[in-house]
């Protein structure tokens, strides 16, 4: 068995993971998760420096309860393909 070894740049990385098409895998499941929350949660789409990014938050205004935060988070499901 030989040793590989892989050496991975960082700017390339970084260029990678900011991309279009990363960009838009990231919105789209962070979309599907807004809409499985249900109306008191928004889509945010942030990119950041170094990488694509998107959440979910309350809308503002929202009284967020215990109960609104268990449906966050079994809204994370439907990220899943």
């Amino acid at each position: 068995m030989s040793n590989l070894t892989v050496k991975l740049k960082l700017t390339g990385l970084n260029k990678l993971m900011r991309s279009a098409p990363v960009q838009a895998e990231v919105n789209r499941r962070a979309a599907r998760i807004a809409a499985a929350a249900g109306k008191k949660y928004r889509l945010v789409v942030r990119p950041h420096r170094y990488t694509a990014r998107a959440y979910v938050e309350p809308v503002e205004g929202a009284k967020i309860t215990d109960a609104d935060h268990a449906r966050l988070l079994r809204a994370l499901d439907a990220a899943k393909d």
